[in-house]
């Protein structure tokens, strides 16, 4: 049993979404034509009901799929549109006990959970699915041009049947549920000489083949192509059908001798033939046979076999260890007229789904998996439990008032699924660790009030967040974990224990759970599609109180404070603030695609390609406050759907009739500046201190006749031009063409580097007397980075100076007196002592801190430090007394072997963000409003960084959802 999880959330944790709950799936009005196809897990047999359309799609897949799974053996997997592999349809994944197993178009395997015994077939027993690389495992190898058509996941081996027709099994020989004549203690596919074409097919007698296969913990059964079936492994109470008993009969695939014709198909009575199979730990099997009528046979102890001549806890009324037993066995009564059209078992119970699509449930009845709400109360062992006796079980009405049918119908240990006829999956019985995809853990069918309209569809989420649910096709339940495969994409959800991995979904992003599912946060679209990657970043922007990343696939994700609409979902709801919020449940910016994103306060900005070329415009949303949205709002952008779905490119003015775009951009409080395609200079926005650059204090573009050819450029001296820009909150500094550095706006701290305090730009003719910033003798800049009130620029020879506001030390000259704001000041100004031959590759100034990126791709952060923002694990500030910088100043902990890509400070924030190696994104500081990204750091206060332990491997990275790429 693993360890309850311990979460670390905010006090006022509301545990619910703000959306509001799924609705339930629609009825349908016209019913789809249908035909029979297995579904099969550890501990499932079913014949579902599924569209046609959708079988012949699989079928023709697998016809003509092709190649082996094997570098230089393996084919091209197919893949969709959008990227991701996708799952073969119906019936192409199976759970096992803790491994789960899919097939994929084309043919291909992947299997990932426990795989102490080679289950997983992939030549070793390192577990898979739980580690950061859960969405790079291997094909499992099944020979030379090998392909599968269906796979079975037991309890710790599994077995599939290839484009062939064959069977192979791998994983432990226990029990001799190979089928290959391995002893008990014997292992198969924990070698890659083991796979492939060394793993010996199955033999099933002269010309046998295989249609459907049935991996359990101790037991493999298979329908041939003459539609008989075959058992193996472990014949404890006659479970294998063969009318056998004794010892020297316990055991039948361990030698090869006791298979092919040697191993009789199993009598199920004259001309009787087999549609499905449903195998139960506790040692007895079912046959949906042919005439649509069910047998059981092996242990009936709890009345499983549903036959009420049997009593609790006596086996001498076991069936199939006895010579003539299998013939004579009468079929299970379910009604008057009533078939069966799929079945399931659990540990010691099994389900039936009705010709008319109601389910009827016999056998133990421990944690309310029967469904009848009156557990321990079994069912099929006296005369009157079974027939019209034994009620349907309530699964619940539709919209129109009628009861809810079944169509497919899977079984494990002590619970019980099912996929409804309108697309809907409920589940009931134990609910360990989430198992039942409710959001608690509480067991459902069990007691009164369980059941029928009171049991809760499992949430799988939707297409695209308040879209319509995702429809599943199949469901696959192993011990305690349950997966679907859905029918826009054939991806696949997994949700109960992942205590091996075999929900395929890596590590969280917080804490680590052992499940999925056991808390409402986690079922819906916070649940994420399995084995599609972790979405990495390639930028990450650090806002007021929102943080934006641009995504490796293109589009943007926002979070935190969004009071004006600045996080660009249609509203100003915060994000951020709880797990469900982020990941898979937080949606991209509505304008799609991005090059670049921007932030400032209450505001984000992105560059975006121009319909039908490469160059860039930019657009604005959240707070209009001072024109800062460039398109003459009087009010926030970006706080409802419509306003983002017509944001328009900011316009920049023409040059010989043609559109000005941008190369980039900066965002300070409430002013933008945008470097454009002839590499000159146009801001806008407030202009209090004037900050634009144009002379004046006149905000722009709070009217769009202030925008076009109306906005003037910045002038910088005659033929200059601008490499870069910097906003500071209320000043602006410029790289030039020369690598010479000019600033202007508010110079109350010196932060305009020219030794006095005279704001500059708020006057006419400023701009032309306005003297480069003196970096010291020779030296100029590569990079300029502008905090609140204190600038910095990365030199040509990789060190840093900076200058202005120094209270906190932010300068890191190991003082706290401001520079720059008195003559003579810049000319003695220090480089920041970065460490013993260390130098920088990237500078980023905050609020009241400052950061760099060093040459061995380390952080270091100085300055303020009352919110951890420097992720030291205190609050001491760093770099405004003696012995605090060089060698003293520790490198940020990332995690380990973690490098870091760029780190980024905002301009007003007490928060850090690093994009590491890997393209995940680590922030630390400050929490206010989700900000950090989720729950953040396990510690005493909000905040994370402030105390031992919340950083490094402590501090998650922030969930971005999944990556098909």
């Amino acid at each position: 049993m693993m360890p309850p999880r311990a979460y670390s959330l905010s006090e006022n944790d509301p545990r619910t979404t703000r959306r509001g709950a799924l609705p339930a799936p629609t009825d349908r009005a016209a019913p789809r034509r249908t035909t029979d196809v297995t579904i099969r897990a550890g501990r499932l047999s079913a014949h579902a009901l599924v569209p046609l359309a959708a079988l012949a799609a699989s079928l023709l897949a697998s016809a003509c799929a092709g190649g082996g799974a094997e570098a230089g053996d393996l084919d091209e997997p197919v893949l969709a549109a959008s990227g991701e592999l996708r799952a073969l349809g119906p019936g192409a994944i199976s759970a096992g006990t803790a491994h789960t197993c899919a097939i994929f178009e084309g043919g291909f395997v992947k299997c990932w959970g426990r795989n102490e015994s080679g289950q997983l077939g992939l030549g070793d027993t390192d577990d898979r699915g739980a580690s950061s690389a859960y969405n790079t495992i291997p094909f499992v190898n099944l020979g030379k041009g090998r392909t599968a058509k269906a796979i079975s996941a037991g309890g710790s081996h599994t077995c599939a049947i290839l484009d062939d027709d064959t069977v192979k099994c791998w994983g432990s020989g226990s029990n001799g549920v190979l089928g290959i004549g391995v002893s008990t203690s014997t292992v198969v596919g924990d070698s890659p000489s083991e796979m492939g074409d060394n793993l010996p097919i199955v033999n099933l007698g002269t010309d046998r083949t295989a249609k459907a296969i049935y991996a359990h913990k101790n037991r493999t059964c298979v329908i041939l192509d003459n539609d008989r079936a075959k058992c193996w492994g472990a014949n404890v109470y006659g479970s294998l059908g063969q009318g056998l008993s004794g010892s020297s009969n316990y055991i039948i695939g361990d030698d090869v001798t006791e298979m092919g014709d040697n191993l009789p198909p199993i009598e199920l009575g004259a001309g009787r033939t087999v549609k499905s199979i449903a195998i139960a730990t506790e040692h007895f099997a079912c046959a949906l046979l042919d005439d649509d009528t069910v047998k059981c046979w092996g242990n009936n102890g709890f009345g499983a076999l549903g036959l009420p001549e049997g009593t609790a806890g006596d086996h001498t009324d076991d069936l199939g260890d006895a010579p003539g037993e299998m013939s004579d066995i009468d079929p299970i009564n379910l009604g008057t007229d009533r078939t069966a059209q799929a079945i399931a078992a659990g540990d010691n119970h099994v389900c039936a789904v009705l010709d008319n699509g109601q389910v009827k449930c016999w056998g133990a009845n421990e944690a309310g998996e029967l469904g009848y709400s009156d557990s321990p109360e079994k069912r099929g062992d006296d005369a009157d439990e079974m027939g019209d006796d034994l009620p349907r079980v309530d699964l619940g009405t539709g919209l129109l008032g009628a009861d809810l049918t079944a169509k497919a119908i899977t079984a494990s240990g002590n619970r019980t699924c099912v996929l409804l006829t309108n697309d809907g999956i409920k589940c009931w019985g134990s609910n360990y660790l989430g198992a039942l995809g409710v959001g608690d853990s509480t067991p459902r069918g069990h007691v009164a009030d369980t059941m029928g309209d009171d049991l809760p569809y499992v949430n799988i989420g939707t297409e695209v967040v308040g879209s319509t649910p995702l429809v599943p096709i199949t469901i696959a339940a192993g011990d305690d974990h349950t997966c679907v495969i859905e029918s826009t994409h054939h991806r696949i959800k997994c949700w109960g224990s992942d205590a091996f991995g075999q929900l395929g979904v890596g590590v969280p992003t917080f804490d680590i759970p052992a499940a999925r599912g056991d808390v409402p946060w986690e079922m819906g679209n916070a649940l994420p599609f399995a084995l599609t990657g972790s979405q990495t970043a390639s930028q990450v922007a650090v806002g007021y109180n929102h943080v934006c990343a641009r995504l490796t696939s293109g589009g943007a994700k926002c979070w935190g404070y969004n009071g004006s609409g600045q996080l660009g979902l249609g509203d100003d709801d915060a994000r951020g603030e709880d797990p469900y919020q982020m990941g898979s449940g937080l949606d991209e910016v509505l304008v799609g695609e991005v090059t670049s994103i921007i932030t400032g306060e209450s505001l984000t900005c992105a560059l975006q390609e121009l319909p039908s070329s490469s160059l860039k415009g930019i657009k604005c949303w959240g707070s209009s406050w001072g024109g800062k949205l460039g398109n003459g709002a009087t009010s926030s952008q970006g706080d409802s759907a419509a306003e983002m779905a017509s944001l328009d490119f900011i316009d920049l003015g023409t040059h010989l009739g043609t559109d000005r775009t941008v190369k980039s951009a900066s965002a300070g409080n409430n002013h933008v500046c945008a470097v454009l395609d002839d590499d000159t200079l146009k801001c806008w926005g407030a202009n209090t201190y004037g900050q634009l650059g144009l002379g004046d204090t006149t905000h722009r573009g709070v009217f769009a006749s202030d925008m076009g050819d109306l906005l003037p450029t910045v002038y910088l001296g005659a033929n200059r031009t601008v490499k870069a820009v910097a906003t500071g909150a209320t000043h602006t500094c410029a790289l030039l063409d020369n690598n010479t550095v000019k600033c202007w706006g508010a110079n109350d701290y010196g932060q305009l580097g020219r030794g006095d305090k005279l704001d500059q730009g708020d006057q006419a003719g400023e701009m032309e007397l306005l003297d480069p910033v003196y970096l010291g003798v020779d030296r100029t800049a590569k990079a300029i980075s502008a905090g609140a009130a204190h600038t910095c620029a990365l030199l040509d020879n990789n060190t840093v100076k900076c200058w202005g506001s120094n209270g906190y030390g932010q300068l890191g000259i190991e003082s706290s007196a401001d520079q720059g704001d008195q003559a003579g000041e810049m000319a003695i100004l220090p480089a920041v002592d970065l460490g013993d031959e260390r130098t920088a590759k990237a500078i980023s100034a905050g609020r009241n801190h400052t950061c760099a990126l060093l040459d061995n791709d380390t952080i270091k952060c100085w300055g303020r430090n009352s919110f951890g923002q420097l992720g030291l694990g205190g609050t001491a500030a760093r770099g405004d007394s003696s012995g605090e910088m060089g060698d003293y100043l520790p490198a940020v902990d990332l995690g380990f072997g973690r490098r870091a890509q760029a780190v980024v400070t905002g301009v007003n924030a007490h928060v850090t963000c690093a994009l590491l190696d890997t393209g995940h994104i680590k922030c630390w500081g400050e929490r206010i409003s989700g900000n950090l990204g989720g729950p953040g750091c396990a510690g005493t206060t909000l905040h994370c960084g402030d105390e031992a332990g919340e950083m490094g491997d402590a501090l998650p990275v922030i969930d971005l959802g999944r990556s098909f790429l």
